[in-house]
């Protein structure tokens, strides 16, 4: 019982830690795998046909990521990453067999939220820092930040459902404090995501809110754009500004800004996929091209350098070419289909239905993030991505076991 009761509050110190210390990610991600080992052998948990379909899917990616990785040289050492889709395996099934409290995912994310807006005050504000980074690429700080305050969105929903208001509160402060750790990485990418999660989830959750309190939710999102983007100290104008100068200066010749850099790499990726289009060049051979590229005229030597495309489809067509691209969608689609699925079934019930839209919050944003940052190319980017779904697919399960009143 022990041992059960452990693993979820562990899952929860996974993301409670992601972005307050460095690796926090890795803290109960490591210790879930290795209690994974034993809780195997005691388990006599029969997986389902989605849950199959999960670990399936995950496994596959990772056996394709060898095959990519034979075929551009066996540069093994790029097995790192992609090796998280297999080992969190064992983690799913100890979450299966693992009946516990899975109020500790959404204290995680609360936690979280609070820790990254922390940390990114700190380093704007007293170490003047331009963009909050938490020991990570500002990018991928700013994008896990905005994914625990969406997931906190999630758990405002949860209590919400259960009458308990000051949780409720609580996990609303906690999204704020995500999206405004985001605001402060200067992360521009993510914050698309935001508008588009946001109209997805108050169209969920209309008829548990009512028409008055989404009515004053959207308005109340309105103001805190307008505020955010006239707050000069956030630095959130500023960033736009670059982005709209970048464009223009881009296409009057300059390719030198940060949205410069990213159409030239975007557009060398491209050259790349037309050349070995199923199977792609391989990052080290695309290195190799990319200069080629570069001493033709044909990109700037400042993208040249780059290993990866920041756009996680553009990376995938140029470096593993039409298969490597289709098995990225498939780690994106297959998740996302299967929460979207309890989410149908179980409409009405948020006992379930909250841990099936937070699972579904974590596909749905990455594949935002994915626009313009190649998150599976930083090991927070796939901790971050693997372990959340297999914590709130095993939350679902066990969620409708209990709807379904299953012996547990």
């Amino acid at each position: 019982m022990l041992l059960k009761q452990g693993v979820w509050w562990l899952a929860g110190l996974c993301l409670a830690l992601s972005l307050v210390i460095p690796n926090g990610y890795s803290v109960g991600s490591a210790a879930l795998f290795l209690m994974s080992a034993a809780a195997l052998q005691l388990s006599k948990q029969r997986l389902s046909a989605q849950d199959k379909r999960l670990a399936i899917t995950f496994a596959a990616y990772f056996f394709l990521m060898v095959l990519f990785v034979y075929l551009d040289g066996w540069h093994y050492r790029e097995l790192d990453r992609p090796s998280r889709f297999l080992l969190v395996l064992p983690v799913l099934f100890l979450m299966l067999y693992s009946q516990g409290p899975r109020v500790a995912l959404w204290i995680g994310a609360m936690l979280g939220s609070y820790g990254a807006l922390a940390v990114a005050i700190y380093e704007r504000f007293v170490l003047h820092i331009p963009r909050a980074k938490g020991g990570e690429n500002p990018i991928m700080f700013g994008d896990i930040s905005l994914l625990l305050g969406l997931l906190s969105a999630v758990t405002a929903l949860y209590f919400f459902s259960k009458r308990q208001r000051l949780l409720t509160a609580l996990a609303a402060v906690a999204f704020v404090s995500g999206v405004m750790g985001s605001l402060l990485s200067g992360s521009r990418g993510g914050w698309v995501a935001v508008p588009l999660i946001l109209l997805f989830l108050l169209w969920q959750s209309r008829d548990l809110l009512g028409k008055k309190l989404v009515v004053g939710i959207c308005i109340l999102a309105i103001a805190s754009v307008v505020i955010v983007l006239n707050v000069p100290q956030l630095g959130v104008a500023k960033r736009v500004d670059q982005a709209i100068h970048g464009i223009d200066v881009y296409f009057k010749g300059n390719p030198n800004t940060s949205i410069g850099l990213r159409f030239e790499m975007w557009k060398a990726n491209l050259h790349l996929f037309t050349t070995a289009p199923l199977f792609g060049v391989g990052e080290y051979r695309g290195l190799e091209v990319k200069k080629q590229l570069a001493q033709e005229g044909l990109m700037t030597n400042s993208a040249a350098r780059f290993s990866h495309a920041h756009n996680e489809y553009i990376d995938a067509l140029g470096l593993r070419g039409l298969v490597g691209f289709l098995a990225l969608m498939a780690v994106y689609l297959v998740p996302l289909r299967l929460f979207l699925a309890k989410m149908r079934e179980y409409k009405d019930n948020w006992n379930v239905k909250a841990y099936a839209m937070a699972g579904a919050l974590v596909p749905m944003s990455y594949m935002d993030f994915a626009l313009t940052q190649s998150m599976f190319s930083h090991n927070i980017g796939v901790m971050m991505y693997v372990f959340p779904i297999v914590f709130f697919w095993a939350a679902t399960r066990w969620a409708e076991r209990e709807a379904k009143g299953e012996a547990l």
